[in-house]
């Protein structure tokens, strides 16, 4: 053949030529960067949507069967999966390699706004997610010390802010400690009594604890902002909350919790 016959007529510079380009091929390989974490993008989207006090084969018949007639009907799906848990339900759609995300979480969000209608009217809103490398801690830091939990977790947050000031920082979060928070201890014989559903208590508390911004009111040149404070910042007032009323008389919360 010509060319084997050209190589071996100049084998010479046909063994320069190889000994360059494995060279360059070397070179490349060496310089080429490489990251430890880089950003893959997956074409997987979950739609998380919980319904608590339900059974799982609640679960599957009145919500995860009903979101996935209309995920279906997006043509570019390649695969729904579901699991269905008490008080749970998961659904993962898988669409085709290298189709947009932003895209695949549209066409996801339209259709879950969609089957809404159709989901039982106490079900909580539906939650899609999107599965995102990018946003996986790099850097895991544990805090410890003979400190209360409390006193570990202000350190935290004084941390967090800190590192969120590095450059090329994202996002910070924090994981455990523990957050002040108030119980209602609830009396189930006095609930009866008075015909109060959980429910009541849990919208009457919600409603009570929110500051309702009014405006603004207009002075000579000056202009003063007017807000309702209404958050609770001792634990006591929240026993005055009145949860409904029975035969015209108001039913407090300390009457039943």
């Amino acid at each position: 053949m010509k060319i084997t016959n050209v190589a071996i007529d100049n084998r010479t510079s046909v063994f320069i030529l190889v000994v360059i380009i494995i060279f360059m091929g070397l070179s490349a390989y060496i310089t080429l960067p490489r990251e430890s974490a880089p950003d893959i993008s997956i074409p997987l989207v979950i739609v998380s949507t919980p319904y608590f006090g339900v059974s799982p084969e609640d679960i599957e018949t009145l919500v995860t069967k009903k979101l996935e007639k209309e995920i279906n009907n997006i043509s570019e799906v390649k695969e729904i999966t579901s699991s269905s848990f008490e008080g749970f339900s998961v659904v993962r759609v898988e669409f085709e390699s290298g189709y947009d995300i932003d895209e695949a979480l549209q066409k996801v969000r339209d259709k879950v706004n969609k089957a809404e209608p159709e989901l039982p009217p106490d079900v909580e809103k539906p939650e899609i997610i999107e599965i995102n490398f990018s946003e996986f801690p790099i850097v895991v830091a544990n805090i410890a010390g003979p400190y209360s939990l409390v006193k570990l977790k202000d350190i935290a947050d004084d941390l967090k802010d800190e590192i969120e000031k590095v450059d090329g920082v994202l996002d910070v979060k924090i994981r455990g400690g523990l957050e002040r928070e108030v119980k209602i201890d609830v009396d189930i014989n006095k609930l009866n009594h008075y015909n109060v559903r959980f429910k009541d208590i849990i919208d009457a508390v919600a409603d009570e604890n929110k500051t309702i911004p009014g405006g603004s009111i207009d002075v000579n040149n000056s202009s003063f902002l007017v807000r309702v404070p209404g958050e609770f910042d001792k634990p006591y007032l929240i026993e005055n909350i009145i949860v409904k009323l029975k035969d015209g008389a108001p039913v407090y919360l300390k009457n039943i919790a």
